[in-house]
């Protein structure tokens, strides 16, 4: 799993975020672009590096290639102002707090699938000194924009058409070009997760109880962090930093900010395991935290239990009971569980292997196999759908290359109304430190 390179991304953000001022003066906020009326802020550059770089798994190499993500990033802000622009003149489009809410946990859910667990995504969060409920905050704003712009440009898009002779026409001038497709599946799955037990949660408790009572009775804290946490903040003794409230998930929070200094607080329970917190000191409202972090994982006894679920429903749907209701009820992939455990197609040769060798068994359409098992769980897996490889042509592929044609086509089209659109608005780009344009 790509992660980002915090050095050199810090290099990124020194290089265009304002130098450190004597503190009785005032920091002075330097405009990178204008579009229109509307200025782009080097702190507002600096932002969207980060969020693309954590989006993207970015990890640049040079100085070239830090310079070219931040003429990149750049260049696409001054894009989507100008799109957004024109969907804030367009009174016939509107985006409900609804529409955010949905669009925003879908876009967390995409950015946390790339990463091999949902702990390495938090991880690389509290790396980049964000938390789940901050990375939000910082998306909001972006994600009702792109949705503004969507809907401007689905609107636009609406009247492209494609006939025959243009598809046709595509094909014969890229035909050389079109890549083999892979042989590609369609699949469907179950997602059952290893869940730990009652028993095991409670012993984690119990343990979690014991440390606490050596830390009351002047076992210092940090060292007990440093020796039972879990996570990234166990190598500096479990500090936390100063946080505000909404920082963190609701059940610490109701518990951390409820001590008083010195205090150190009976295990919590969250999604994350079983907390012990400290708190060191209270700053208006924000308080500088330390825990210690018991991750509550399944035992091999726990597994077993998951797999008798497994081999249970791969008995009852191979009986005949309907996998799209199942997956409904039980699939732990909360994703794909809304479409009946669809997964969409994939290139057979980059399943994962356990999907791989489940490949020999899914010969027709309809086929289950299962259980797999993989990082996240065991999958009970169906084939919807199944595409040979090979070179595309226009008499047996013809709806893959009209999609080629068509995106062609609406690429050359958002590139001239793009053009368009800069045409008769003002726009500057100004020198970014040492960088010119």
């Amino acid at each position: 799993m790509k992660k980002i390179n915090i050095l050199l991304l810090a290099l990124i953000l020194s290089s265009i975020l304002p130098p450190a001022v004597h503190p009785e003066m005032e920091p002075i906020e330097k405009i990178v672009a204008i579009v229109g009326r509307d200025p782009i802020m080097m702190s507002e550059l600096a932002a969207q590096i980060q969020l693309v770089a954590i989006q993207g798994g970015l990890r640049p190499k040079n100085e070239q290639e830090l310079k070219k993500l931040q003429d990149d990033v750049l260049d696409q802000m001054i894009s989507e102002r100008l799109f957004l622009n024109e969907a804030r003149q367009d009174t016939s489009i509107k985006v409900t707090a609804e529409d955010v809410d949905l669009a925003l946990d879908d876009h967390i859910a995409r950015i946390s699938s790339q990463f091999e667990s949902e702990d390495q995504f938090l991880e690389q969060l509290s790396l980049e000194g964000l938390t789940l409920r901050t990375f939000k905050k910082k998306l909001r704003p972006e994600i009702e924009n792109q949705l503004l712009k969507q809907q401007l440009i689905s609107k636009k898009l609406a009247q492209i058409s494609i006939s025959r002779q243009e598809v046709m026409d595509f094909y014969e001038k890229y035909k050389d070009s079109i890549p083999d497709q892979p042989e590609a599946i369609r699949l469907a799955h179950i997602l059952i997760k290893f869940q730990p037990s009652k028993t095991t949660e409670d012993s984690v408790l119990a343990e979690a109880e014991k440390i606490r009572l050596n830390a009351v009775s002047g076992a210092d804290f940090a060292t007990l962090a440093a020796t039972y946490s879990s996570g990234p903040s166990a190598l500096t003794g479990g500090d936390l930093g100063f946080v505000a409230a909404d920082d963190v998930v609701p059940e610490f929070s109701r518990v951390a900010f409820n001590l008083s200094p010195g205090d150190i607080s009976a295990p919590v329970r969250t999604q994350f395991g079983v907390h012990i917190i400290k708190c060191e000191e209270i700053e208006g409202k924000r308080a500088h935290l330390r825990h210690i972090l018991l991750e509550v994982l399944p035992i091999s006894q726990d597994s077993l239990l998951s797999y008798k679920l497994a081999d249970s429903l791969l008995a009852e749907i191979r009986n005949g009971a309907n996998f799209k209701e199942n997956a409904k009820v039980f699939s732990a992939d909360d994703e794909s569980r809304k479409q009946g455990g669809e997964l969409g197609w994939f290139a057979v040769k980059d399943l994962p292997p356990g999907f791989q060798q489940a490949m020999d068994s899914l010969t027709e359409n309809g086929d289950i196999y299962g259980p797999v098992k993989t990082d996240y769980g065991l999958h009970i897996i169906e084939r919807l759908d199944w595409k040979p490889g090979g070179t595309l042509n226009p008499v047996d592929n013809f709806d893959q290359i009209k999609e080629m044609a068509k995106q062609s086509k609406t690429g050359e089209f958002v590139d001239r109304w793009l053009a368009e659109i800069k045409e008769k608005t003002y726009v500057e780009i100004r020198n970014i430190g040492n960088t010119e344009k």
